[in-house]
């Protein structure tokens, strides 16, 4: 009886263990979380702060983006003003160059006309007098035309008239037109049958006769006279008494030197 009754009770015992021990697995196994549940709870928490993140760095470049955009317009307008600014600013100095030229040309003018009336004011005082302080001339030198004139009483080869004539800053005699034939022609008249040279050569008999600046000469303007019995050369032509001669351009003559005339000075006809 003992002995079954110890079975019995093992039997129970086996049983309240087993029950125990099912209904402790139970309760672990109601106790214990889910997979899925205790995967969502820690990417939720992880994922806020990024997003809150994302979301300023999104408004900071929205704020940023507008900045920029307002910078941008100001800076169109202002570009724009200056260029109306500019364009006005040019606009005026074009206008101001044109008046600048018109005066420039108006005082041109003026100029001009006041040296013409200048030099006809001074011409007259010159020929009434023969010599005046208003005179574009240096002193003793004839003005005639737009030139000066001087009939040097030194006698020089024709060589040495032409250096002469260069030491005075001038040059040689040159007769080629009307107006300074009939001026210079009676320079030449002289009691002691003085001569001048001028600046008309040749390089030979038979050769064209020439200017000093290459001009040729002109046989309508006035006749050489060549004198046939002499057996020199007779290249370089001589004025005497209103002709011309041609004459060995190593024989002594007088040299007759040619220059341009200056301004006349307004201030100068006092």
């Amino acid at each position: 009886m003992q002995a079954k009754y110890s079975s019995t009770r093992d039997i129970l015992d086996a049983d309240g263990d087993t029950t125990m021990s099912l209904h402790s697995q139970a309760s672990t196994t109601t106790q214990r979380p889910e997979p899925g549940n205790t995967e969502h709870q820690p990417s939720s928490s992880a994922w806020r702060p990024m997003a809150l993140t994302l979301l300023t760095l999104c408004l900071l470049l929205l704020i940023g983006l507008a900045a920029l955009g307002l910078l941008f317009f100001q800076f169109y307008q202002l570009s724009n003003t200056q260029k109306d600014s500019i364009s006005e600013k040019e606009e005026r100095l074009g206008n101001l160059s044109q008046q600048l030229q018109s005066l420039q040309a108006q005082n041109r003018r003026l100029a001009e006309t006041l040296q013409r009336v200048a030099e006809k004011l001074c011409r007259e005082l010159y020929n009434k007098t023969g010599e005046h302080r208003c005179s574009p001339c240096p002193q003793k030198w004839k003005w005639h035309g737009n030139k000066c004139y001087q009939f040097y009483k030194e006698s020089k080869s024709w060589k040495g008239c032409e250096y002469f004539c260069i030491s005075e800053n001038s040059t040689m005699l040159t007769i080629n037109t009307r107006q300074v034939l009939e001026f210079a022609m009676p320079q030449s008249y002289s009691e002691f049958f003085y001569s001048y040279w001028t600046g008309l050569s040749r390089n030979g008999s038979g050769e064209a006769w020439l200017w000093m600046d290459g001009a040729h000469y002109s046989p309508e303007l006035f006749e050489i006279i060549i004198d046939f019995t002499s057996l020199r050369s007779r290249d370089c032509v001589t004025i005497l008494h209103g002709k011309a001669f041609s004459k060995d351009c190593r024989e002594l003559r007088r040299c007759a030197c040619e220059r341009m005339a200056a301004t006349v000075e307004p201030e100068r006809l006092h």
